[in-house]
């Protein structure tokens, strides 16, 4: 292996081990007096916990509403004079979500 190589090899070992994974967001909250100039202070907020039974109820109602405007709009693919991919709706409004 080339010291060239090696080198790059170096960097992106330390660039994936500097960046670190973080499991909250950090929200900064100033206020702005002109007697005392501004006070920040900084919170972190946890990531909600996942709820394996609701996401799977989600991803259904989601599937749902998907079939339901599938068999209102009825959407059919049609290529353009330059060959791009257009959607045709059955019905108006189909294209701005449109779905009863």
């Amino acid at each position: 292996m080339s010291d060239n190589m090696k080198i790059l090899y170096a960097i992106a070992t330390l660039t994936l081990l500097s960046t670190s994974a973080q499991a909250w967001q950090i929200v900064d909250r100033c206020t702005h007096s002109r007697y005392f100039g501004s006070v920040c202070t900084r919170s972190y907020v946890d990531d909600p916990v996942r709820n394996p039974a609701q996401e799977l109820e989600d991803e259904k109602a989601r599937r749902a509403s998907i079939e339901k405007w599938e068999a209102f709009c009825k959407p059919k693919r049609t290529y353009d004079n330059e060959g791009v991919v257009r959607l045709v709706y059955a019905r108006k409004g189909c294209e701005f979500g449109r779905s009863e």
